[in-house]
């Protein structure tokens, strides 16, 4: 029997203790930089933000943690090795390609590129199977976080579709760094091999042996390693609500990565599956993103002005609307006054009591709720879709992300 319980504890003392290493406060630096830019879009847009910059930060380590703990026990149940795993190669590649996107921040990407290289031309020399063996479980990891991260990634934006049109959408990006706990491999006399603090493991495993023999008269023992790993989600909800795009992408997803992993273990027994493995890692990984986005760009908007009413795009963490309302409502009273724009909800709020009723339609159902004002405040934090005349928005044929784009547009502002 696998034993679960030793494992995880090595595990979660081991990421405890990346999370204060250089490497990982680096990557968080850098998960706090987009963020801010994010944040810096939503003030222009609506003159408020939800989750302020150190939240954001601290939630995204927090998930990062728990993905750290998840990936880790995956990949000491495949048996994933540091043992020419090639993370000297995958880190520089991987830090290159943000520059051209922040996105493309990703091992899918990276350790497909450099295991498709070790397979057509011998170098650099990295363990191709467990290579992306890493990548599958890392992305199941993902697909998990996507699923269990909440709204504090969810940025309401106002973009400009390709027919001129303003409609609301959400940004929905998530940034994590990782802190893992690796297998290392390391060959001592056989004689040696047992001893105290040992953990026996079944016969079975692992999962994915190492592809080299330990030295004659040695044998492989297994000792953990920390390593600081990232993890990057990009995506955009406009014909969807943020949680329904968010599931489906992380389906999605799981689908991708449990296919590379089954590639991967295969291709430890049939070397001429590398090939195929090593070009689904990046190249399905990309085609899911742009088949999902084109999907959601061609469908009808769904944050756009209904016939009546205000449809709320989001609300304000800590209003009173934070804890009634859900993007996509449609208010239509307050204390029983009609509100059908702007100006009709401002003077509503002006004119309601500090307790009043609100009526809204939620998914073809009329709804009342009682609110009450924050005791000195008349407000009530409802973020209504655009009119379609605002001045900021974002453009999604033209907007990017990458660090290089920021590097350029500093230049010539010079």
């Amino acid at each position: 029997m696998f034993p679960w319980s030793d494992i995880t504890l090595l595990i979660i003392r081991g990421a405890l203790g990346i999370i204060f290493n250089f490497n990982f406060l680096l990557i968080l630096a850098l998960v706090g930089y987009q963020y801010w830019q994010t944040q810096k879009r939503q003030l222009q847009m609506f003159g408020v933000y939800n989750y302020t910059l150190s939240q954001q930060i601290l939630l995204a380590g927090f998930f990062g943690l728990i993905g750290g703990i998840t990936g880790s026990l995956l990949l000491t149940l495949v048996g994933v090795t540091l043992n020419q795993l090639g993370l000297a190669y995958i880190w520089p590649v991987a830090l290159l390609l943000m520059f051209i996107n922040m996105r493309f921040l990703c091992f899918a990407y990276a350790g497909g590129l450099v295991a498709l290289a070790s397979v057509l031309f011998g170098w650099p020399e990295v363990d191709v199977p467990q290579v992306l063996a890493l990548v599958a479980v890392l992305h199941i990891t993902e697909s998990l976080l996507i699923a269990i991260s909440g709204g504090y990634s969810s940025m309401p934006m106002i973009i400009k579709k390709a027919d001129g049109r303003l409609v609301g959408a959400f940004s929905l990006q998530n940034f994590w760094p990782l802190p893992l706990v690796i297998l290392a491999a390391v060959a001592v006399p056989t004689g040696n091999a047992a001893g105290g603090g040992m953990i026996n493991m079944p016969e079975w495993w692992p999962l994915l042996p190492l592809a080299e023999e330990p030295p004659a008269g040695s044998g492989w023992v297994y000792v953990m390693a920390p390593v600081v790993a990232a993890l990057g989600y990009t995506d955009m909800a406009i014909a969807s609500l943020p949680r329904q795009r968010r599931w489906r992408s992380a389906l999605n997803l799981a689908i991708y990565s449990l296919v590379l992993l089954a590639l991967a273990l295969l291709s430890a027994k049939y070397s001429w599956l590398m090939v195929i493995a090593a070009l689904l890692s990046p190249v399905g990984h990309e085609l899911l993103i742009q088949l999902d986005n084109r999907r959601e760009l061609q469908a009808p908007p769904r944050f756009v002005p209904p016939p009546y009413g205000i449809m709320a795009l989001d609300t304000v963490v800590g209003t009173p609307a934070a804890r009634i309302i859900k993007p996509g409502d449609i208010i239509t009273h307050l204390a029983g006054m009609p509100v059908n724009n702007r100006f009709e909800l401002a003077a509503a709020i002006s004119h309601t009591p500090d307790q009043f009723s609100l009526s809204l339609e939620r998914d073809g159902r009329t709804l009342v709720k009682e609110v009450r004002f924050t005791r000195g405040q008349r407000r009530l934090g409802i973020i209504p879709v655009p009119d379609g005349d605002e001045q900021f928005y974002a453009e999604m044929a033209t907007e990017r992300y990458g660090l290089l784009d920021w590097v350029l547009d500093k230049l010539k502002r010079r």
